[in-house]
């Protein structure tokens, strides 16, 4: 290979693998939208069919019809539309062609007759997996701030991120 298809296609994978954090933070992103609308089907559109959602170490959410049970059920609804669900940023790690985990914040904003308050604060880690041409959270497991497991999300993220730091 010349030195110029070599660049190349060291270039085409750099740009791919931008393409493919920028996806994985729309499919983030397009959850909180989607389940702010309180639209089941779009929400769900995110997950993979096997998909499993923990919330607060409960595996509360199976596949996409357990994700969209929870936006049909009485304690999303009682939200709408006043409520705003802000995820990230995140960050992003890449694990070959069709696999990533992204770790981030998340954020519930509830409004109350004039005021708005911060309804819930948590840690979260996404596993992704790239189907069908496009990025899907394939299991997300989400922890409130003050849990003790909570840290447990980010330690294991930033090990990932961060394998062999320097000692000193």
């Amino acid at each position: 290979m010349s030195d110029t298809n070599a660049r190349l296609a060291k270039l085409e994978q750099r740009v791919q693998a931008l393409e493919d954090e920028i996806e994985i933070h729309r499919t983030i992103t397009t959850y909180g939208l989607a389940v702010d609308v309180g639209d089941a089907d779009r929400t769900a559109w995110v997950y993979t069919e096997d998909t499993m959602f923990d919330v607060d170490g409960k595996a509360d959410m199976a596949g996409r019809k357990g994700v969209r049970a929870m936006v049909r059920g009485n304690g999303h609804q009682s939200l709408l539309p006043d409520c705003a669900h802000t995820i990230g940023p995140a960050v992003v790690k890449l694990m070959g062609k069709d696999k990533a985990v992204a770790t981030s914040y998340s954020r519930i904003y509830h409004r109350e007759g004039e005021a708005f308050r911060l309804f819930r604060l948590s840690y979260n880690r996404f596993t992704m997996e790239k189907r069908d041409g496009r990025w899907q959270i394939k299991h997300r497991k989400t922890t409130k701030l003050g849990d003790p497991t909570a840290h447990d999300i980010f330690k294991q993220s930033i090990k990932e991120l961060i394998p062999n730091p320097p000692k000193g």
